[in-house]
């Protein structure tokens, strides 16, 4: 079970987190929270789950949480941002979850575009939803999951290779709740820098980057391509050098 109210006391936020709408058990948080959009929910509402068994990631691919070890929530940011700030605001995401692991004691990095990694393995990741009027993105549903106190053997034969999770890396288990608050606090922080100060933005997301001027394969309209990522544009976009030319990306996954 996850104590609502011990988020509640670790959060320095001024709006995120301080209506929390707690599930025990939730197919997806992402559609819950679009279904309470739907009804009017308040900006910064925050949809929680001790157990989310039909999580999804981006591409359509589903995301593995042990009942009562994982950390799935999304967040509803009921207000208007410029389109053009779309990839900043993933980034922000990525930042705020790779903060909330590095104060509990590890070195998470993160893999563009919505990937969190520890040791090498995937250990979380984030999926942005938006809802888009003309040049402006109206409303978002930020969702993360992190696999917080799964063991090796609750992993599913298909991923466990390439999965772990905080306490398997940390040796100890770790309070779900502080995660929780601390991903908010960060959050909230960074969306404001967007406005403010966006390349605080990319250098705090390229400070954490795992392949920083490393070789990376994608697919793009249906063939294998290497390259080597090179870096993030003002905007969030990825710079990939590929036979000698940097181009820009904004909707490719990486292998």
């Amino acid at each position: 079970m996850l104590f609502t109210q011990l988020i509640q006391a670790n959060l320095r936020t001024k709006i995120l987190g301080w209506k929390i709408e707690y599930y025990n058990r939730l197919g997806s948080t992402n559609l819950e929270a679009w279904e309470l959009l739907a009804l009017g929910a308040e900006h910064g509402t925050v949809v929680l789950t001790d157990h989310q068994f039909q999580g999804k990631g981006r591409g359509g691919n589903s995301w593995f949480m042990g009942a009562g070890k994982g950390l799935a929530m999304s967040v509803i940011l009921n207000k208007k941002y410029p389109l053009e700030c779309s990839g900043l605001i993933s980034l922000a995401i990525g930042i705020a979850a790779a903060q909330s692991i590095q104060k509990r004691g590890l070195d998470p990095k993160l893999k563009w575009p919505n990937d969190i990694l520890i040791d090498g393995k995937k250990a979380g990741g984030i999926l942005c939803e938006t809802k888009i009027q003309e040049e402006w993105i109206k409303k978002i549903v930020v969702g993360i999951g992190i696999n917080v106190n799964e063991t090796s053997n609750e992993f599913p034969d298909s991923i466990k290779g390439h999965s772990t999770s905080m306490s398997i890396c940390s040796n100890h288990p770790h309070q779900r709740e502080l995660v929780a608050a601390e991903f908010l606090n960060s959050l909230e922080y960074l969306l404001e820098m967007i406005h403010q100060d966006p390349n605080e933005i990319v250098h705090e997301w390229l400070d954490r980057c795992g392949h920083l001027n490393k070789p990376v394969t994608f697919t793009e309209k249906g063939r294998a391509v290497e390259g080597i990522f090179s870096g993030l544009d003002s905007f969030g976009h990825a710079s990939i050098n590929t036979n000698g030319e940097k181009k820009l990306y904004h909707s490719i996954i990486l292998d």
